[in-house]
């Protein structure tokens, strides 16, 4: 786990080494153990390749980047793991013997590229990276993202340059580069709490989807600016693909019966968890006490003893989940950590947490991924986490509001829904809604039943259904002074028209594309990284991704209850009475906060003077959320979350010259 930095830039372009160098440290954080740096020319382009290393595989300084193939026809810049390089130097020894000068992944995935297209490398590799390659004898560029995301690529093409970084905050400190913000990114922002990719807050610089690869031949490239991603593929000699697609519309092997699928799942599980144990540093896992991390460190424990685990707590109950990451660390007999935060400790994260994070990002369970990893990086350097278990296997109560109530919905007219709810639901007592919630198994309060009744209306399809469930901001909120007609990278209009999906598979392939990589991985990689801590994610294994999806949906979501095959195999390890319980998601109690500790702060972030030194929010309506949350007539804490982070990255990140 790295941070890379490379431009390939005209020799009239004003970029020192002295300055190279040091925008490569700003990405210190992503690998302190050592600063690597190596120039060369490409037909008359010169080349600056920077890294920074967190050393996990091979800890020896022969390990180092910018590294040559063994022919030094290649050199890379790699951030990520390669699972599987070992049974991957066995195949290139097979080509030819090699004297082998480190035992890291890095060199394995180099050389792969002696004997194999990109292509071919990309189909090989099992695990999780980004990276460049340069190829010195046929003046090529590669780059490549992993396959569902969980490694960062930047990058930006200019009249003077081609750049690529880990971190956007590296990239925009080149000469010359522009730093205009993006009009319609600050309007998905708002909408989604992220920017998706392959945009960022910035015009002309873009995240490299996952699963994507980037090729330039510099014989027949001519430095240009790129007005818009879409337009890669136009430019001569460069090359943009996906290099891996997620088969989501083939039908669903039915003829196998549960036992068949539990077995299945918790081999390919299982083998994930013991490759992406290999590390020649302190390795552990978080544990919160939910399904998927208690299933991930009970696989670890079964492949060996004596597992570290992390997890945090806090002061407010409702939002604390350490006693069951205690009882579950006590079941099987972990090397357990955990640490109670008070009100102190999040209020000087929700400080920092603008720093971890190169451009705006208001999901607010960043602050809790925070706190868990400095406390883990005080003894590990690696950690396993339970991330993609909910987007494969219908963790989200979104699932599970669609199982039971859309069969219902989809046959109302909406103009007759919509009187339903004028007439009758707006006149109905909330505490009569709250008993039949309870019948349902449903937490409701007031407000959760005023949202509900304002997005019942606007639900005319399936699609309708997944973004009133998903959307923060939308455009009736008036936020934005002026709004963007943009759509999504990946069209969502494909999958929601799938014929042979559910509509609970529909929203999960959904989340998979999008939320996943650009939220949730976003999230914890920003937030690990901060501490120069490498993150691991066993369920984002290409085969468990395909058992996945080929479950049937009953075996996910059923009667009411989520993630059924997993709670089977967990059923292995932990009692029943501890898997089987609600859902809390891992947050803290930010409504609060918002309303209380932190109000005074939250004026001065959200003042008229804070807003109108960027001008892109209406104060009108800025105002209206921010008294009606302080006033505990409507819980805002979401949209004013979004708010606060951007307004905090305008003036301490994006302001800062």
């Amino acid at each position: 786990m790295c941070g890379i930095l490379g431009i390939i830039h005209k020799s009239d372009y004003n970029i020192s080494d002295y300055i190279f160098r040091k925008i490569n440290q700003l990405n210190y954080n992503r690998g302190p153990d050592n600063q690597g740096f190596l120039k060369f020319k490409l037909l008359n382009n010169e080349v600056k390749l920077g890294h920074s290393r967190l050393s996990i595989l091979d800890l020896s300084k022969d390990a180092n980047q910018p590294m040559h193939s063994f022919s030094e026809r290649f050199v890379i810049s790699f951030n990520g793991e390669i699972y599987n390089h070992l049974e991957l130097r066995k195949k290139i020894n097979e080509k030819k013997f090699i004297s082998w000068k480190t035992t890291s992944d890095t060199e394995t995935l180099l050389n792969l590229f002696e004997f194999w297209s990109p292509e071919i490398v990309l189909e090989q590799i099992e695990g999780m990276f980004s990276f460049i390659v340069f190829d010195k004898m046929n003046n090529k560029i590669f780059a490549a993202r992993d396959m569902v995301g969980e490694k960062p690529l930047y990058f930006c093409f200019n009249k003077n340059f081609i750049a690529f970084a880990s971190d956007l905050k590296t990239i925009v400190k080149l000469p010359e580069i522009k730093k205009d913000i993006s009009q319609s990114s600050i309007q998905k922002y708002l909408e989604y709490n992220y920017i998706p990719s392959p945009n960022t807050i910035s015009k002309n610089i873009y995240k490299l989807p996952a699963a994507s690869y980037l090729s330039v031949e510099l014989k027949m490239f001519n430095f240009t600016d790129v007005k818009e991603y879409n337009h890669l593929n136009s430019l001569i000699g460069v090359k943009n693909n996906k290099w891996w697609n997620l088969n989501y519309s083939k039908n669903k092997i039915k003829k196998f019966n549960k036992l068949y699928w539990e077995e299945k799942i918790q081999f390919s599980l299982n083998k994930a968890v013991k490759d992406q144990l290999i590390s020649d540093a302190p390795l552990g896992a978080f544990l919160s006490g939910g399904i998927d991390s208690s299933l991930i460190v009970s696989l670890m424990q079964q492949n060996q003893k004596n597992t570290k685990t992390f997890t945090i707590g806090y002061e407010n109950d409702n939002f604390d989940e350490s006693n069951y990451a205690k009882e579950i660390s006590n079941i099987l007999s972990t090397d357990h950590t955990s640490h109670i935060f008070s009100n102190d400790d999040i209020k000087k994260t929700i400080q920092e947490s603008i720093y971890a994070f190169s451009e705006p990002f208001s999901d607010s369970s960043q602050l809790p991924t925070l706190l868990v990893s400095k406390i883990a990086r005080e003894k590990v350097k690696v950690v396993l986490t339970g991330d993609g278990g909910d987007e494969l296997f219908g963790g989200y109560n979104r699932y599970i509001y669609a199982n039971r109530f859309w069969k219902y919905l989809k046959f109302l007219n909406p103009n007759f829904r919509n009187i339903i709810i004028d007439k009758i639901l707006n006149f109905t007592p909330n505490i009569f809604l709250l008993f039949f919630g309870n019948i349902f198994n449903l937490k409701l309060n007031n407000d959760s039943i005023f949202k509900i009744k304002n997005k019942l209306k606007k639900i005319k399809n399936e699609e309708s259904f997944y973004d009133t469930l998903t959307k923060e901001w939308t455009s009736e909120s008036q936020i934005l002074n002026s709004n963007s007609n943009i759509d999504s990278f990946i069209n969502l209009k494909k999958i929601f028209n799938t014929k042979n999906l559910s509509f609970e598979e529909k929203m999960m392939t959904s989340d998979f594309l999008t939320y996943l990589p650009d939220d949730i991985l976003c999230k914890v990689d920003r937030s690990t990284m901060n501490y120069s801590l490498e993150s691991r994610a066993p369920f984002l294994n290409r085969y468990v991704i395909k058992n996945a999806f080929d479950l049937p949906i009953e075996y996910k979501i059923k009667g009411g209850n989520s993630k059924i095959i997993l709670k089977n195999i967990l059923k292995k390890y932990i009692p029943s009475n501890i898997i089987n319980r609600p859902k809390m998601g891992f947050g803290i109690p930010i409504a609060d906060f918002i309303r209380n500790d932190l109000k005074s702060w939250t004026n001065d972030v959200l003042s008229k003077t804070q807003c109108d030194n960027h001008g892109f929010f209406n104060y009108e309506v800025v105002e209206k959320e921010k008294n009606q949350h302080f006033n505990n007539e409507q819980n805002n804490q979401h949209k004013l979350w979004s708010l606060i982070q951007f307004n905090e990255w305008y003036h301490k990140i994006h302001l800062d010259k």
